[in-house]
């Protein structure tokens, strides 16, 4: 709360503040609520979503592919909603499917 408390201030000061939601996990290491953290923050300027790369825990979850589809589409949705800029890291989105 400490640094969302600071974010909200830098932001009401004029600064421009962003914040980077990564690595995401899959549901069989932590099961979430993706829209909590966009709604903590959404004062922000910018979101930036990313996967959790390099972890064989998230490859072992079959439909992490799907996964991180569909957490991205919801992050997008969310910002576009608000009015918030975004980006989604590059390889978080994909077309092959599990």
């Amino acid at each position: 709360m400490d640094r969302l408390n600071a974010l909200r201030k830098l932001h009401n000061a004029g600064c421009k503040t962003w914040v980077s939601i990564e690595p995401y996990p899959t549901p069989n290491v932590i099961d979430q609520d993706i829209f909590k953290i966009p709604e903590a923050v959404f004062f922000t300027n910018k979101i930036i979503f990313g996967r959790t790369n390099y972890n064989k825990e998230i490859s072992a979850y079959i439909k992490h592919k799907d996964f991180y589809n569909e957490q991205a589409k919801k992050v997008m949705g969310f910002c576009i909603e608000h009015n918030i800029a975004y980006h989604i890291k590059t390889g978080t989105i994909t077309r092959e499917t599990k």
